[in-house]
Formats: C-alpha cells, structure tokens, sequence
C-alpha cells in the first residue's frame, strides 16, 4: 500500500514523538493501526465484491450465448418435426386413396 523505508519511518516516529509527547504515542499508534486495519478491510472487501460482479457478468454474457444456441436448436427441431409432419400426412393420404379404390375394377 504505502512504500516506506525505514528512515522514513523513523523520522515520522521522531515527529509524532514531539508532537504528541511520549505519554500519548502509544494510543496513537493504537488508533491508526486500527484505522488502517479498517482501510485495508474495506479495500479487500471492495476488490472482491468487484471481481463478483465481473464474474457476474461474464456468466450472463455465457448464459446469453447459451440461450441464442438453444433457441436455434429450437427452431431446427421444429423446422425438423414439421418436415416430418407433412411426410406423415402424404402416407396417410397415399393410404386413403389407395382404400378407397376399388381394386376389383382393375382384375378384370
């Protein structure tokens, strides 16, 4: 997070020392460490509700692709059930006229 040698390090101890006074240093330090526990709790927790919602969106983009291949699907096996329709009913009128002809008529 922050890049901070140990002279710069030292130098802001030295800084709080004579500002705060050594009796209050130690609750200071106790205060920001908390504080900075919380800020990289919430910078975690933003990253990863971040990386939900991208993951998120990537899977209705799938889903979508999924979707489109099923509804074509769809459309071939009813463009297929159709074709097959209509072949049923031309046997089934081939057999209807070959009922109703007489075949008697033809022997003789």
């Amino acid at each position: 997070m922050l890049d901070i040698g140990s002279t710069e390090f030292l130098f802001i101890i030295i800084i709080a020392i004579i500002v705060l006074g050594p009796d209050k240093l130690p609750e200071a330090l106790k205060t920001t460490g908390k504080f900075i526990g919380k800020l990289k709790r919430m910078w975690r927790d933003a990253t990863e509700d971040i990386r939900k919602e991208i993951e998120l969106e990537e899977m209705k983009e799938e889903m979508k692709k999924y979707k489109e291949e099923l509804q074509k699907l769809q459309q071939q096996v009813n463009k297929d059930t159709s074709e097959i329709n209509k072949g049923l009913t031309s046997l089934d009128d081939l057999t209807a006229m070959g009922n109703s002809r007489n075949f008697k008529d033809m022997l003789k």
